[in-house]
């Protein structure tokens, strides 16, 4: 598994679907169909909606890094320092 997909398997699931339906709906290849099951699921809760704006937040945040030719710098996660056991 590559860094990257593993860091898109730690997204929140509402939040990978919403990308999905990004990334189908900027392919060229979507369909009325696509966009309607868009309306749907956005429908569904506040959080189905929160989780497209957050997506949109970010593929826009993508296309001007991509544009500008330089990384955006993203603040990381902090994580624990891993406890060694003494046997």
């Amino acid at each position: 598994m590559t860094k990257r997909s593993h860091q898109v398997d730690h997204l929140d699931p509402l939040t990978r679907e919403a990308l999905s339906f990004i990334l189908r709906l900027k392919s060229g290849e979507a369909t009325v169909g696509d966009a309607e099951r868009l309306i749907d699921w956005r429908g569904r809760s506040p959080a189905h909606e929160h989780a497209f704006r957050d997506a949109v937040k970010c593929w826009r945040a993508i296309g001007q890094a991509l544009a500008s030719g330089r990384p955006t710098s993203v603040p990381r996660r902090r994580r624990a320092p891993a406890s060694k056991s003494r046997s």
